[in-house]
């Protein structure tokens, strides 16, 4: 029996390693400032934001209040593409819904000799030593009711994206403030990836979004303090994503990343104007 769990084990890791792509996770509201009833959550892995791919489940879900009550949240639908969420608001203010930590699969990686952690696709341009990483995954959003009331509230667990300002008053040339914690403590220098709504329709895309050595245009890098500012050009929805690695040993690897949705509004002068 023993030797059949190993077995069986083996082979789970091996498939996930065939089946692995560089996906990344999101958590799309269809109304941050909610105004009606029927608000609805979408949770899934993507390569492209924000198109589901495949369901993101968690055990962890959950709603803070503007108090800092955490509270779980159960999916009310699950298909093979996405799960839904459809929490209810009970005062005014904002709120942070989240997936929390997600413990993922062990995959096939390559270190390089300069240190560096690939898997998935990316394997097959690097040279290295042949190793294993746990994914694991965070997935974070702000909506709000009546007047936003917004105070940073972190889980000090993970890698989470942190919100110093509103999250929800963003309009294009406006500027946010943005705090990388992994477990409470800042991480330096971290590199903040910053996708646009449908963007693969206006310009291929040739890099995943996963990879080490990203280097679009608009990416971010946090201060020595884990901060950073984001200025939104244009109005829409934006994913904020960040990846952190840690060699546990030496045939394992953590590979810890979070993404943050965030909506950008136009100015209300011009919201009503057509």
């Amino acid at each position: 029996m023993k030797k059949f769990s190993l077995l069986t084990g083996a082979l789970l890791t091996m498939l996930a390693s065939l089946a692995a792509e560089a996906h990344v996770p999101f958590l799309k509201p269809n109304q941050f400032n909610v105004t009606h009833h029927r608000l609805t959550i979408e949770s899934a892995f993507t390569e492209f934001p924000f198109q589901a791919d495949f369901a993101m489940d968690s055990p962890n879900f959950t709603i803070t209040s503007p108090d800092g009550v955490s509270t779980a949240i159960k999916p009310i639908a699950k298909t093979k593409a996405a799960v839904y969420l459809e929490p209810e608001l009970k005062e005014e203010g904002t709120y942070r819904i989240s997936t929390g930590q997600r413990v993922g699969p062990i995959y096939k990686a390559v270190e390089t000799a300069d240190k560096k952690l690939y898997f998935a696709a990316d394997m097959k341009r690097v040279t290295g030593k042949p190793t294993t990483m746990n994914y694991y995954s965070y997935a974070d959003t702000y909506i709000f009711k009546g007047q936003q009331k917004y105070q940073a509230k972190p889980f000090n667990k993970g890698l989470e994206i942190i919100p110093l300002t509103s999250p929800n008053g963003l309009v294009p040339g406006s500027e946010g403030s943005f705090r990388i914690l992994e477990d409470g403590k800042p991480v330096s220098n971290a590199r903040i990836i910053v996708v646009t709504d449908n963007e693969h329709f206006i310009k291929h895309r040739v890099e995943d979004l996963y990879d080490l050595d990203n280097v679009r245009e608009s990416n971010i890098h946090a201060n020595q303090q884990g901060e950073f500012t984001f200025k939104p050009a244009k109005a829409g929805l934006n994913f904020l994503f960040v990846t952190v690695h840690h060699q546990l040993n030496e045939n394992l690897w953590e590979s810890q990343n979070a993404s943050l949705t965030l909506e950008v509004n136009l100015p209300a002068e011009t919201q009503n104007k057509r």
